[in-house]
């Protein structure tokens, strides 16, 4: 339930970030879906690969860098995404980076979100 409903507001953070970010072009909801599946697929399948390259970087900086892991895997993630699927577009470099950055405050959110239901007392 908590990957559909995970799918659910990737879907809608797309349409978002189509709607109002320009450089950024989604032909419809239909594909909004398709790639929420297909970046989140890419994140499970490609996203430790990233984590475990900067590990090493990340200890070195003192664990700065382990803040902005997720926003380079979602910044990978989402230009491979751009690559695979033709009606889904990003345009401009500056419009990637803005759209890792949306992308990663939601996931924040949400995870953020799901996490407060499952601790016990807060009900």
């Amino acid at each position: 339930m908590v990957i559909l409903l995970h799918l659910a507001v990737l879907t809608a953070t797309f349409l978002g970030i189509a709607r109002f970010l320009p450089g950024v072009e989604v032909k419809g909801w239909k594909t909004a879906v398709i790639v929420a599946v297909v970046f989140s697929a890419l994140n499970f399948c490609l996203g430790w690969v990233i984590h475990a390259v900067l590990f090493v970087p990340a200890l070195l900086t003192l664990g700065l860098l382990f803040f902005f892991v997720p926003f380079i895997v979602n910044t990978t993630m989402l230009w491979l995404t751009d690559k695979l699927i033709g009606d889904f577009e990003i345009k401009t470099g500056r419009a990637l980076l803005f759209s890792a950055a949306i992308i990663t405050v939601a996931n924040w959110l949400f995870h953020a979100v799901v996490h407060a239901q499952r601790l016990p007392g807060w009900q």
